[in-house]
């Protein structure tokens, strides 16, 4: 697989747009699209979306640049002007996950929309932007892995970070994980089109299910990456998704495990279905 011989797709008003910023955007795009497809399944505003994307991508990219910066320190505080250069990446999804939750959580409370629900069907397009957006590590030669001899290895020039002398191509841990995306997404879209009715799927679990996945995917992509940041003696990545897997199984286990799941509007829990003996 060979690496693009210019990171510049083309030059606007005499600025370079580069192959990253293409690939971002299009993922965002595409999740505002999935986004807007199944809140129209499900009953839900699908211009809601659309109010909130400026305020919901600009704290995604706010949260993934403040952590990558932060990881980084070190080298930004040498490097001052180019702590807002985000045409030569920079970005990190953990990042991006906190901050438009938040931004998420805001918005919702201010527009009285269910918060859950909604992030039920977000998540599954973040899934499909990621898919779309990891191409722009292809662009950057960034987010490789291990030196490879598999034909589908991906060639880096010699001397970018995360390189071994003599070695010509690597893993493209930025594929792998594009493809787990690409069918995370699927299978979150799914789930969201199924939750109402399903009997054991509550608002939330969507969100759940998704943090528990991509926490295990990354975990085992980022062991081929030679080019992780870190936290300690561990990849930042390590830590981040490990508490997501922790996250999201608590918030699966902790209702059933305390053998109470709440019923749905217009049902009876079976609780209130015991008669006294």
């Amino acid at each position: 697989m060979p690496s693009p011989a210019d990171p510049v797709a083309f030059t606007l008003f005499g600025i370079g747009v580069r192959w990253y910023a293409l690939f971002i955007l299009s993922g965002i795009l595409a999740a505002i699209a999935l986004i807007r497809a199944l809140a129209r399944r499900r009953g839900l505003d699908p211009d809601f979306p659309l109010d909130i994307a400026p305020w919901f991508v600009f704290a995604g990219i706010a949260g993934a640049r403040i952590y990558y910066l932060l990881l980084r320190g070190d080298y930004y505080l040498m490097h001052p002007g180019e702590a807002l250069n985000l045409r030569l990446g920079g970005l990190t999804i953990h990042g991006a996950i906190v901050g438009g939750a938040l931004a998420l959580w805001l918005l919702c409370r201010r527009s009285w929309q269910p918060f859950l629900a909604w992030t039920d069907l977000i998540v599954a397009g973040v899934a499909l932007g990621q898919a779309i957006g990891r191409w722009g590590n292809w662009a950057n030669q960034e987010a490789f892995g291990l030196p490879t001899d598999l034909p589908w290895g991906v060639a880096i020039d010699p001397g970018r970070p995360g390189t071994v002398p003599g070695a010509a191509r690597y893993h493209p841990a930025f594929l792998y994980e594009s493809l787990f995306n690409l069918a995370n997404a699927a299978l979150l879209s799914w789930l969201v089109l199924r939750l109402p009715r399903s009997h054991f799927l509550r608002p939330g679990d969507v969100l759940a299910i998704y943090l528990v996945l991509y926490g295990c995917a990354r975990l085992l992509i980022e062991r081929l990456r030679t080019d992780s940041l870190y936290i300690g003696p561990l990849p930042a990545a390590y830590w981040v998704s490990a508490g997501l897997i922790g996250l999201g199984a608590a918030m699966l286990l902790r209702p059933r495990i305390a053998g109470f799941i709440p019923p749905r509007q217009g049902s009876r829990s079976p609780r209130s279905e015991r008669r006294p003996s």
